[in-house]
């Protein structure tokens, strides 16, 4: 996503322009590069009327203004996938400021990286409007993570390692960037770097002399101060700045105000950024006096070098691997760096391991969600089998075929049973039977024959809680599969138990939520809802939340008195399983996810999907995970539900997603399985 011009909304400090945070509430990690770097007058954020732009981008939720125009999180129907649309404000709407935009858009479109932005579609709407329409970046721009303390070196020398090499492709085809800083430094969930807004990169042969002066004056190189033309070696000034604040929280001139800091950037060396920063490598130092060099002709020759000698930089000289500086909440400096750098070859380093993607076919449905456990995905197929994936690659590792008769072929069970892996056994109920698997081969251990299992199993204190289609709850010793005891519903059992502080909560299609004694099996409490009990509950904090027909409850966990029921107004025969994170409560129900307040039910806010929402939800490092009838997986930010992408598969998702080590595990009606970037939904071949 493109940032857009954030100086009518920034602040100076220290000769700097340092982006504003949102709002004192929601924290700018939570929201998207443009939503960091820009705030509309009072509805950013907020959902509004639908507008169709060139009859298949439908605009959601307003993401920013700046100086070029607005950005939005749309969704586009063609490609059924989330994107950013930014349109051309009214004022600029003249012929000058048209070709600005086309320029913006071209120069753009031109690049192809991983490190760079990608620019999707450009036009002129039926009304005139111009758009450009852009990929949706989630995570932090680097302005917003410096405002949190100075990140630890070995991070910041393998984001600018990333940004140098994503830099050097774009040298390569002759476009420049010429505002490179922080807020235009995007930080993915997954670890990497995004270079956003080549909007006022030129290409060289077309530079003009009104177009030299563009750009922010911190991190300005000399050349361009001048009057200069200037050429690449201008970026990698730029990125020598970046570099210099990522290290030490400070530009190199910061404290002065706008002409003396043109003026240092000129003519004065900047201290050397050990000076701010004790314990930096002298090599380091070395470094940034190249890269900001009066002269560009001082400067390294191109970004390649920058990235191999910031990509491997050598041994500490102090024993085992190179420590880091981290910031304590007080941004006190513990430890120290005296590491060196020196030219090796290579590719840029990342910050943090990069998701393991593929797709695995299965020769059935998967409505089973998956249990990711020791680098395997366990999961399970209604083509009879349990499957064991190498989580890296999707290779299975074995297979186990249970039993599978005509009566689940037509019923299917909207969710299927998912597998509970607890001391290298895999837990897992089929048509007739609940099965103990050797997780390391599948070898049977015990099987158990019950009426029809579609509940998920518990596995606490070495006992097996579990429903059945049979109206039966079961205890079994998990160590034999023998039963230590059953408790008889109403009616049948979809909903999977929760297992906490010796009770054993689940609900039952006999319209009631129950609360047995973990090692009895006695009812310490019923509750009457007004519809089937599909959902599986959740416990947190003395108090039980679970889903029926149309409501969510809230129950108190020891009496199953209601503290609050929140009407969706939807009859969805509720599947979903409630994640109840930070005092929120996610859930699907009918065609939509909602967020709800842990403690009142009043509702935070909720996200209209393209069909039916049965998968239960994952919550991670801010973001909300889970499947739709619509055949797409949804990451909505966990704060204010604005999407941050959406992965199309070929058939309807009801499996609930497994988040592992920045990659998301799910099935889907297509019959595959998916290991998707959980920082971009990019999945990865079959």
């Amino acid at each position: 996503m493109l940032v857009l011009d954030a100086a009518p909304l920034a602040r100076a400090r220290s000769g700097t322009i340092r982006v504003m945070r949102v709002s004192p509430v929601e924290s700018p990690s939570r929201w998207g590069a443009v939503r960091e770097n820009a705030r509309s007058s009072g509805s950013l954020g907020e959902p509004v009327a639908q507008r169709m732009i060139a009859g298949r981008y439908e605009l959601q939720q307003l993401l920013g203004r700046g100086g070029m125009g607005e950005v939005w999180a749309a969704r586009d129907g063609v490609m059924q996938r989330l994107v950013a649309v930014k349109l051309l404000q009214a004022h600029l709407g003249t012929t000058e400021g048209e070709e600005m935009f086309f320029r913006e858009a071209r120069t753009a479109g031109a690049l192809s990286h991983p490190g760079i932005v990608t620019v999707h579609d450009l036009g002129r709407d039926g009304d005139g409007t111009l758009y450009l329409v852009m990929e949706n970046v989630p995570g932090r721009n680097l302005g917003v993570v410096l405002e949190e303390g100075l990140p630890p070196v070995r991070d910041v020398l393998a984001w600018t390692a990333q940004a140098a090499d994503a830099l050097y492709a774009a040298h390569t085809v002759r476009i420049v960037h010429r505002d490179l800083k922080p807020a235009n430094l995007m930080l993915t969930p997954a670890g990497s770097v995004k270079i956003l807004d080549f909007g006022i990169a030129r290409y060289i042969s077309t530079l003009t002399t009104a177009s030299r002066v563009i750009g922010t004056v911190a991190y300005m190189p000399p050349e361009r101060l001048l009057g200069r033309a200037g050429d690449a070696r201008g970026d990698l000034y730029s990125l020598g700045c970046v570099l210099y604040e990522l290290l030490t929280g400070r530009t190199p001139f910061s404290g002065l105000d706008r002409p003396a800091a043109m003026y240092a950037h000129v003519h004065t060396p900047p201290a050397p950024p050990s000076n701010h920063r004790p314990g930096l490598s002298p090599h380091l130092d070395a470094l940034l006096a190249e890269l900001l060099a009066k002269e560009p002709g001082d400067r390294p020759a191109s970004a390649a070098e920058i990235r191999d000698r910031l990509s491997h930089p050598p041994a500490s000289t102090l024993p085992g691997a190179l420590p880091t500086l981290r910031a304590e909440p007080s941004h006190r400096l513990v430890g120290a760096v005296t590491g060196d750098l020196r030219p090796p070859p290579a590719q840029p380093a990342m910050a943090k391991p990069l998701p393991r993607l593929w797709t695995h076919t299965t020769g059935g449905r998967v409505y089973s969600s998956p249990a990711v456990v020791d680098d395997t995905v366990y999961i399970s197929s209604h083509d009879t089998k349990v499957y064991a994936l190498d989580a890296a690659t999707g290779i299975p590792r074995w297979t186990h075929t249970t039993d599978h008769t005509w009566w689940d072929v037509l019923n299917m069970g909207r969710s299927g049973s998912s597998p509970a892996v607890v001391d290298g056994t895999v837990y897992i109920g089929s048509d007739r039977k609940v099965y103990a698997l050797d997780a390391a081969t599948g070898t049977p251990r015990w099987t158990y024959t019950t009426g029809g299992v579609y509940s998920s199993p518990a596995v606490v204190d070495g006992t097996v809680y579990i429903g059945s289609h049979d109206k039966r709850v079961y205890a079994l010793d998990a160590a034999t599969g023998i039963p230590r005891w059953t408790y008889t519903t109403g009616s049948f059992i979809h909903s999977s138990p929760a297992v906490v502080d010796g009770t054993v909560y689940i609900g039952s299609n006999d319209e009631k939520v129950y609360a047995l004694d973990a090692a009895t099996g006695i009812a310490r409490w019923t509750y009457a809802t007004g519809g089937g009990v599909l959902s599986s509950p959740a416990v947190v904090d003395g108090t039980v939340y679970i889903g029926s027909d149309t409501n969510v409850y809230a129950l108190d966990a020891a009496t199953g008195t209601r503290r609050w029921t929140y009407a969706t107004g939807t009859y969805s025969g509720m599947d979903s399983l409630p994640a109840v994170v930070d005092g929120t409560v996610y859930i699907g129900s009918g065609r939509k996810v909602y967020a709800l307040d842990a403690a009142t039910g009043i509702a935070r806010w909720t996200y209209a999907t393209g069909g039916g929402v049965q998968s239960s939800p994952a919550v991670v490092d801010g973001t909300v995970y889970i499947g739709s009838c619509d055949q797409n997986v949804y990451a909505l930010d966990a704060a204010s539900g604005i999407p941050r992408w959406m992965h199309t598969t070929g058939g309807s998702v009801l499996s609930s997603p497994a988040v592992v080590d920045g990659t998301v595990y799910i099935g889907s009606d297509d019959k595959k399985v998916y290991a998707l970037d959980a920082a971009t939904g990019r999945a990865g071949a079959s």
